[in-house]
């Protein structure tokens, strides 16, 4: 059931305010692309393509715009009138205060790692910033925005979460299958906090239920974690991402098919792995002892099937709040927000209600006391206030698309979940390659395991593909398109998806480096350029750090049929391990430790050199 959106009316708005049931409290704070002051009953949005932020009156409607000058990713309610504001675009965190007509003025201001995301407060009064591309965790003071400390954490960090009583945070990655645990107590003073990977995600617990249903499949990996939160007791946390059949341990296999596995299954399936957060262990999945009011879905449900349940629509989900015992996520590629039972073992296995909101919906805040949802929509520009009491929809408009007509088609294309056109299971292309980078997932395809490729800042020009097979970048994407099963895109809305892939991803800016730091690269770049390395050869600079051209440098495999691979450019390099076609490197130091001097004459370098080398490498 998809109640209809309607167009704001004020009067009914402010009615259904008023008239909605009061509720408990919610859940801890934590950041969005929307958040609300609750006393206030005013939104704060984040809007990325207009590089501002909006204070929205839900009751008059009004609209207040403050300029930011770069790209936000998600904005924190610290206080009444004051704001934190994550800049991707700048690699800044702000601090606004707003004043009675709306518009911020900046408190504080602090430079942190490369696209800084996540937000979240802290043990004693501490600002946390996860950075998406920078890889780390840094905590500021929340008055005056100084450094406390800074983090490294895995690749792609974005939601964070902070327990009740302040000693841990989690903080989830759009790649990969832990969490990241940072213990912020840290014990005696001066003591850095800890960070620990749980294995929490994937698909055991999906697993399970496949096998009892009979139908057999495996989701061995997952990707698309970008967000965490707790229920109102702040005992479960619930962390909504996809599970994926990527054809490693599967037995039905079909040559050439994405993923290995058979036609008619999905390779990839939206899940919800729900985590007791003392025990830091995933109900479900241990077999331990679960609480009586948590619904075990694989004993009472689809006993009959033999064919594995589809589960929710937000397969992207990018935002996710919990309202009493309902877990409402936002499904960024359909343009819904989807309301799950909370109290499932999977959530998306148990869907209750869904409601049609606006295009791209990536944020999501929840009142309490309303029993409102307010849904910030990124690609429609507009608000989307959910009664959860009548299920009634209401659309206020908040800004214009400022995107040219072909990258907003292109971008649209390139997150639509269920296009048949795109894929045979209705998947998107941004759920292999988040950000238009890549899900860090190997794939045991026909012709030999196949890493995910990283788009943004490597497709301006062709060949493309890992044999270089295709010189224009729209041949490339229906061959793609055609692997995927998908039944094709006609040639107008192949250009725009190709124009959005050139011109519209988000390529991070490098954050500045201290002058050791400086000095280190800069002898890196004296030895990446060097004749001695010849790095700069296939690699060059001046060329996008690719020469185009196919080589044999003795990576194929026994069951590969070819040898040479194009030689991929090295644009943000450092985002994407593994390395190599098939993955076969977790690091950029251990594919240097095993060139062996296929790609340049390294084996001679010193540790010295070595270092030098490896820190100019991650500037790319």
């Amino acid at each position: 059931m998809r109640p209809p959106r309607r167009t704001l009316a004020l009067g009914g708005l402010f009615a259904a305010l008023l008239a909605a049931p009061a509720a408990a409290d919610a859940a801890p704070a934590r950041s969005s692309a929307v958040a609300l002051d609750r006393e206030a009953l005013v939104a704060y949005v984040a809007d990325a393509d207009n590089e501002a932020l909006h204070r929205v009156d839900l009751v008059s409607g009004s609209v207040s715009t403050t300029p930011l000058g770069c790209a936000p990713a998600e904005v924190l309610v610290l206080a009444e009138d004051r704001v934190a504001v994550s800049l991707r675009g700048c690699n800044e965190v702000r601090v606004l205060d707003v004043d009675a007509a709306g518009e911020g003025t900046v408190a504080a201001r602090a430079v942190v790692p490369a696209e800084p995301w996540g937000l979240a407060v802290g043990p004693r009064g501490a600002l946390l910033v996860t950075s998406a591309y920078g890889r780390a965790l840094t905590a500021l003071d929340a008055e005056s925005l100084a450094q406390r400390f800074s983090l490294r954490l895995p690749r792609e960090p974005r939601g964070i979460t902070v327990t009740p009583d302040g000693r841990r945070a989690f903080v989830t990655h759009a790649a990969g299958d832990a969490l990241s645990v940072v213990d912020l107590d840290g014990g005696d003073a001066g003591e850095a906090p800890v960070v620990r990977a749980v294995r929490a995600l994937g698909g055991g617990y999906r697993n399970r239920v496949d096998a009892m249903v009979g139908a057999n499949t495996l989701h061995p990996t997952s990707s698309l974690a970008y967000v965490a939160v707790l229920n109102e007791g702040g005992t479960r946390l619930f962390v909504p991402h996809l599970v994926v059949q990527n054809g490693e341990s599967t037995t039905r296999v079909v040559a050439g098919g994405y993923g290995g596995v058979a036609i008619e299954e999905d390779t990839s399936v939206p899940t919800v792995a729900v985590l007791d957060v003392a025990r830091e262990r995933t109900l479900g999945v241990d077999g331990g002892a679960l609480q009586k009011n948590f619904v075990n879905i694989a004993s009472n449900a689809f006993m009959a099937s033999a064919v594995a349940p589809a589960g929710s629509p937000a397969r992207q989900a990018r935002a996710a709040a919990v309202l009493g015992d309902a877990l409402l996520v936002v499904s960024h590629g359909t343009g819904e927000l989807v309301e799950l039972d909370a109290r499932s073992l999977d959530p998306a296995l148990a869907s209750r209600r869904v409601f049609r909101v606006g295009e791209g919906p990536s944020g999501v805040d929840v009142d309490p006391r309303t029993g409102i949802a307010v849904v910030w929509n990124q690609r429609s520009h507009d608000l989307s206030v959910v009664s959860l009491a009548s299920g009634a929809v209401d659309t206020l408009p908040v800004a214009d698309d400022p995107l040219r007509e072909d990258l907003a088609r292109g971008r649209r294309l390139f997150h639509a979940e269920g296009d048949r056109r795109i894929s045979r299971d209705g998947r998107a292309c941004a759920s292999c390659h988040p950000e238009g980078r890549d899900d860090g997932i190997v794939w045991r395809l026909g012709d030999g395991p196949r890493q995910t490729m990283a788009l943004a800042g490597r497709v301006e020009r062709g060949p493309y593909g890992w044999h270089g097979m295709h010189a224009k970048l729209e041949d490339n994407i229906a061959e793609t398109l055609t692997r995927l099963g998908g039944a094709g895109l006609p040639a107008e809305d192949l250009a725009a998806l190709a124009n959005y892939l050139r011109e519209g991803l988000f390529v991070p800016r490098r954050e500045a480096k201290d002058p050791g730091e400086e000095a280190l690269v800069a002898r890196g770049h004296d030895l990446y350029t060097s004749e001695k390395l010849g790095c700069n050869g296939c690699h060059g600079l001046e060329h996008g750090t690719s020469d185009r051209v196919v080589h044999d440098v003795g990576s194929r495999a026994k069951d590969e049929s070819r040898a040479e691979f194009r030689t991929p450019p090295l644009a943000m390099l450092e985002g994407s391990a593994p390395y190599f076609h098939d993955g076969r490197y977790p690091t950029l130091e251990a594919l240097l430790d095993d060139n062996l001097d296929r790609m340049g004459q390294t084996s001679h370098l010193t540790s010295e050199d070595r270092a030098a080398l490896l820190a100019f490498l991650r500037t790319l």
